[in-house]
C-alpha cells in the first residue's frame, strides 16, 4: 500500500496553493513589522532593556505553544478549520496591537498573533502532505519562499509607516493580509465538509505512533535541537539585530532595518534551495555542518571588524537559518504518515521555540550585564555547536516511525 495519500482534485488542489501560499505570507510579518519601530515604541511607552527583551521572547513562546495546541486543535475540528482559526487569531491579534495603549496590551496582542503563527508553522507541511504528496520538495520551498517575503517586506516599510502614520499602524495593518488570506480556507473548507479531518485516517506502520513518545526516537529529539538553534538565532536577530548594528557599527535605525530585511532575505535562496537538495540527497547532515560554519564566521565577524563589512556578517548570518527549511523538509521525509508528520511537527516546534525564547532574554541581560553586544554575540557564536551533533543523528538517515518501532 502506497503511504502517500491520494491526490486531490485539480480544483482542490488549486485553491489549498493560494490559500497555502497566502498562509505563508502571515507567518513572520507580526515579528519583522517589530524591532525596526522598538525606538518609536521604546520612546512612547518608556520600555526598559528588559522590557523589550521580553517582547523578543514572545515569539518563540508562542510558536512553543502552538506545537501544543495545533495538533490537538486539527484533530478536534480538521485542517481546513484549523487553518480558519489560526488566521483568525492572527487578525485579532494584529487588531489589538493597533489599539495598544500601553506595554502589557502590546504584548498580549503581540503574543496573540504569534499563537496564530506559530499554527501555521506546524500546519504547513501538514497542508504539504495532504494537497501535495507529489511534490513535497517543491512545494515547501514554494512555500518557504513566501515566508521569506513576508519577512524581509514589513522591516522594509515599518519605519516610513511608523513615521508618517504612527507606530499602531505600522503593526496593525499586517491584520488585513490576515483577512484576505481566510478567503480560500473559507472556500475549502465549504468543499471538504464531508471529508474526516487529514489526521484521523488509519496509520500504515504496524505500530500506532499514537501510543509511542516521540522523544524516544533520536531523530526527533535532533530535530528539535535543530529548531532551537535555528530559531534562537533567528528571533534574537529580530529583537536585537538593529540595536546591535546601531550600537556596533554606527547604523541608522534606517539603514538598520534595511540590514534587517537583508538578514530576513537570505531566506529566500535557502527556502528555495534547502527542501529540494533534502529530497534529493539521503544524507543531509553535510547542509546542517554548513549551516554552523556560517553562523561562526558571521558572528566572529560581527565580534571582530564590524563597521563597513557589517553587511556581509549580516549576509552569512542571515544564510545560517538554513535549517528551517532544512528541518520543515525533514518532517515529511522521515515520517512514514501524516499522524507522525503532525506530531514532529509539533514536537520539534513546541520544544524547539520553547529554547529558543532563551535568545533575546540572554542577549539583553548580557548586555545589560556589560554594557556592550559582544558578550552577547559569543553567546550566539556558541550555540551553534549543537546544531552540529544534531546533524550527526540525522546523518544515520533513519526516520522516526522505524526508531519508535524498534523502542516498543
Amino acid at each position: 500500500m502506497s503511504l502517500l495519500p491520494t491526490l486531490k482534485p485539480l480544483h482542490g488542489r488549486v485553491l489549498a496553493l493560494v490559500g497555502l501560499l497566502l498562509v505563508a505570507l502571515n507567518l513572520r510579518t507580526v515579528v519583522s513589522s517589530l524591532s525596526p519601530i522598538i525606538p518609536f515604541i521604546r520612546e512612547d511607552l518608556e520600555l526598559s532593556t528588559l522590557a523589550v527583551s521580553f517582547l523578543g521572547m514572545l515569539p518563540p513562546l508562542g510558536f512553543a505553544l502552538s506545537g501544543l495546541l495545533a495538533p490537538m486543535l486539527t484533530r478536534r475540528i480538521g485542517l481546513e478549520a484549523a487553518l480558519l482559526v489560526l488566521l483568525l487569531v492572527i487578525v485579532f491579534g494584529n487588531l489589538v496591537r493597533a489599539f495598544s495603549g500601553d506595554w502589557s496590551l502590546l504584548s498580549v496582542g503581540t503574543f496573540v498573533a504569534i499563537v496564530g503563527m506559530g499554527m501555521g508553522n506546524v500546519l504547513l507541511p501538514v497542508v504539504v502532505r495532504k494537497y501535495f504528496p507529489d511534490r513535497i520538495g517543491s512545494m515547501t520551498a514554494l512555500y518557504l519562499t513566501i515566508v521569506s517575503i513576508g519577512a524581509l517586506t514589513p522591516p522594509l516599510i515599518a519605519v516610513p509607516v511608523a513615521q508618517e502614520f504612527g507606530w499602531r499602524v505600522a503593526l496593525g495593518q499586517w491584520a488585513i493580509v490576515g483577512a484576505i488570506a481566510m478567503i480560500p480556507w473559507f472556500f475549502a473548507l465549504r468543499s471538504n465538509k464531508a471529508e474526516e479531518p487529514v489526521v484521523t485516517q488509519s496509520l500504515t506502520i504496524p505500530v500506532s505512533v499514537r501510543h509511542i513518545k516521540i522523544w524516544k526516537s533520536p531523530t526527533a529529539v535532533s530535530m528539535v535541537v535543530i529548531f532551537a538553534v535555528s530559531s534562537l538565532n533567528g528571533y534574537a536577530a529580530f529583537a536585537w539585530l538593529p540595536q546591535i548594528l546601531i550600537d556596533e557599527s554606527g547604523s541608522t535605525p534606517l539603514e538598520a532595518g534595511i540590514l534587517l530585511s537583508v538578514y530576513a532575505g537570505m531566506g529566500m535562496p535557502a527556502a528555495l534551495l534547502m527542501p529540494r537538495l533534502a529530497v534529493r540527497f539521503p544524507n543531509q547532515a553535510p547542509l546542517i555542518y554548513l549551516s554552523s560554519v556560517l553562523f561562526f564566521t558571521g558572528y566572529a565577524g560581527l565580534i571582530f571588524l564590524p563597521g563597513n563589512l557589517s553587511w556581509i556578517w549580516v549576509v552569512l548570518i542571515g544564510l545560517g537559518p538554513i535549517l528551517f527549511p532544512l528541518n520543515l523538509a525533514l518532517f515529511n521525509i522521515r515520517s512514514r504518515t501524516q499522524e507522525t508528520l503532525l506530531r514532529i511537527s509539533g514536537f520539534a516546534q513546541g520544544f524547539g521555540y520553547l529554547a529558543a525564547a532563551l535568545g533575546p532574554l540572554v542577549l539583553g541581560v548580557l548586555h545589560e550585564l556589560t554594557g556592550n553586544w559582544t558578550s552577547s554575540l559569543w553567546f550566539l557564536f556558541l550555540t551553534a555547536i549543537p546544531a552540529i551533533l544534531a546533524g550527526r543523528v540525522i546523518a544515520r538517515q533513519n526516520t522516526i516511525d522505524q526508531e519508535l518501532e524498534r523502542s516498543n
